[in-house]
């Protein structure tokens, strides 16, 4: 197999080593290099997503994400992302059936028409 990799040096402070590196344990990850790495294709996924896709961050408690976990490993959802993803779409979907409901009446295309006709 071909190493179509480039080496690239960079400098970083001794905090930001630290924290890497404690990264690197908790993941398990052989090299600090696959852990930075993986944070360079986290960062891109971020900043460049497909068209169609928006990528959100979302900062949960510790109790919040272990109980998202737990939801995972009892199979009640393939990945924690696809749960919040889930969870994110059926809020959003009764948020508008709410606001549909009071405020007008829905058009065909989904978008909600106020009794006066604007939209809200």
């Amino acid at each position: 197999m071909v190493d179509t990799s480039e080496r690239v040096t960079v400098r970083i402070p001794q905090d930001l080593l630290e924290k890497l590196k404690v990264i690197q344990q908790s993941k398990e990850t052989p090299t600090i290099s696959d852990t930075i790495r993986e944070a360079l294709e986290r960062f891109i996924e971020m900043n460049l997503p497909p068209p169609n896709i928006r990528k959100v961050v979302v900062d949960l408690s510790r109790q919040d994400n272990l109980q998202l976990e737990e939801f995972v490993r009892e199979g009640n959802s393939v990945s924690v992302d696809d749960a919040v993803r889930s969870a994110v779409r059926e809020y959003i979907r009764t948020r508008l059936e709410q606001v549909s409901a009071t405020s007008g009446r829905p058009r065909r295309d989904g978008e909600t028409v106020a009794a006066d006709g604007s939209t809200p």
